[in-house]
């Protein structure tokens, strides 16, 4: 049975561990983090919602030039964001768990104070230089000073924007997942409710930074709180020189693997202006729910695997990436595969029938994932195995392929979205077969076959079903038909994995160790539906 799913063994009998083993400590935290991921997305998609239809704000009907103003500054925020932070979260998010499996707490302690005060005096710099900057930024991007004012607000928002991501690296690496899923959520609500309560003001593009400068603080005070309370915050600083080591490689791929994550949408602003980047940002946006799954995972895997790594070594690892693969593609294939075939009445529900162009690129863009998806461990392991060097190569190659097939589809081919989503869609696939080919050289990783093909099979039994429901929509609204088609794929997708077989016992074991007291028994119902004695 693999490594993190193993129990205690004494004297003959089989006891269920006093503490939950390291699968289901995984689980536990992915589900906080996608729970809060999903609330966070939609959030952000009724958010999105208002900047587009409420009247009393600035913005003109859709699809508009400000919606495409409103990503630009999205990009300019995280930039600074991810320079910022000198990719030190996950050096601490290592170094943090690592001490703490070690039992050397003093020096997790140290971790945090060195990190506060490096982030502190970049986050005063970044801030400073933004601010004075931004009336040559409003010129440059959009060829008038008019949003200096804009840039100025966005200039204190991006100064909490660099601390709050290191306060939840410090409750990554504790493993405080619920903790840390409670206080991005915070920093969403607070962000959202300002800025929707300032656009019903009518403070347009202005509500939306506003709103982002108290989501930040608030983060970033919650996140500082929250550690000191865990581990503490003052302590002699830990050595520079170690941090710096693991984290340089993993900054520069950081920064542009960030790049790679806009390098589609950078193009179409001066191919198709603002309001093409307004429109195609949608898809982007919308393909980032069902990726929370895979998001959630890695964000709890990262510590484990140090943890793990620490312990018991490289077959540890092994077997993590092994299981972790498998359970990325048995959940998260139907929920891409799903939305790429709901594209169009998920675009026209939820953004509106203009925005209906960017249904095509969505589908694009939830293919490039499944990659992704295949693939969730790769990043993480080379990280806990500190080959950020390689980790690095592999965004850069994929950062390139995605760029020059940008601007082949869109300066040459004039393929507009569909032409950026087919570029993203080169890099994950490049990305993902180079990762592999790296990992399995160093660590000879395997992936669980079986479920991916069938997954694969259970995905396209519940494509057939959902494509042969959406025959209603002639007779009814597809606004309504909406949560139909979710129930028929799912159910259809479910019992196709129980046909299969793909769900094992030990899965229904991992359920049951999982859920709570009370909820135990809907494991054993599980089992008995998908047929596991």
């Amino acid at each position: 049975m693999p490594l993190i799913f193993s129990t205690v063994h004494q004297e003959g009998k089989h006891l269920l561990p006093k503490t939950p083993s390291s699968g289901v400590r995984v689980a536990r935290g992915a589900t906080y983090l996608f729970v809060q991921g999903v609330v966070s997305t939609l959030i952000g998609v009724v958010y999105l919602l208002f900047l587009v239809r409420i009247p009393e704000t600035r913005l003109d009907p859709p699809p508009n030039p400000e919606m495409g103003i409103y990503f630009v500054l999205v990009f300019v925020l995280g930039l600074v964001q991810i320079t910022g932070t000198l990719a030190f979260r996950s050096a601490s998010t290592k170094y943090i768990s690592q001490y703490l499996a070690e039992g050397r707490a003093k020096k997790a302690r140290s971790v945090v104070s060195r990190v506060l005060q490096i982030t502190l005096l970049a986050s005063l710099i970044l801030g400073a230089l933004l601010f004075i900057s931004a009336e040559s930024l409003s010129t440059i991007l959009f060829g008038t000073p008019e949003w200096t004012p804009l840039f100025q607000i966005l200039a204190f928002a991006s100064t909490f924007a660099i601390l709050s991501p290191q306060m939840l690296g410090f409750l990554q690496g504790l493993q405080k997942f619920r903790e840390f899923a409670a206080v991005s959520l915070s920093q969403t609500v607070t962000a959202n409710v300002v800025g929707i309560g300032l656009l019903y003001l009518g403070w347009g593009l202005f509500a939306v930074v506003y709103g982002w400068l108290m989501g930040q603080v608030i983060a970033a005070i919650a996140g500082l709180i929250l550690t000191y309370r865990f581990v503490g915050a003052f302590e002699k600083p830990h050595p520079i020189r170690p941090i710096i080591n693991f984290s340089y490689p993993l900054y520069i791929s950081g920064v542009l693997g960030f790049i790679a994550g806009w390098v589609d949408q950078l193009f179409i602003l001066p191919y198709m202006g603002e309001a093409g980047l307004g429109v195609y940002g949608w898809a982007v946006r919308a393909a980032a729910v069902p990726s929370l799954i895979s998001v959630s995972i890695v964000t709890a895997l990262f510590p484990q695997l140090s943890e793990l790594y620490t312990k018991r070594g490289a077959d540890s690892l092994r077997e993590a990436f092994h299981v972790s693969a498998r359970y990325a593609v048995l959940v998260g294939f139907p929920m891409l595969v799903g939305l790429a075939t709901l594209a169009h009445p998920v675009m026209v529900v939820f953004a509106g029938m203009e925005y209906a162009e960017a249904a095509l690129p969505l589908t694009i863009i939830c293919l490039a994932l499944l990659p992704t998806t295949i693939g969730i461990g790769i990043s993480p392991t080379l990280l806990t195995l500190e080959r950020t060097k390689t980790a690095s190569l592999v965004a850069l190659i994929a950062i390139f392929s995605n760029a020059i097939a940008s601007y082949v589809t869109l300066a040459h081919l004039s393929m507009g979205m569909i032409g950026s989503a087919w570029a993203r869609f080169l890099a994950a696939f490049l990305g993902f077969g180079l990762g592999a080919y790296a990992l399995k050289r160093i660590l000879n990783i395997t992936f669980d076959k079986e479920a991916l093909w069938k997954a694969t099979v259970a995905s396209l039994f519940m494509v057939a079903a959902v494509t042969f429901s959406r025959t209603l929509e002639s007779f009814v609204s597809q606004r309504y038909l909406l949560p139909f088609y979710v129930v028929v794929g799912a159910t259809v997708y479910f019992l196709s994995l129980a046909v299969l077989k793909a769900i094992k016992k030990r899965d229904v074991e991992l359920v049951q160790e999982y859920l709570p007291g009370g909820l135990k028994r809907l494991a054993v119902w599980l089992g008995r539906m998908a047929f596991v004695e």
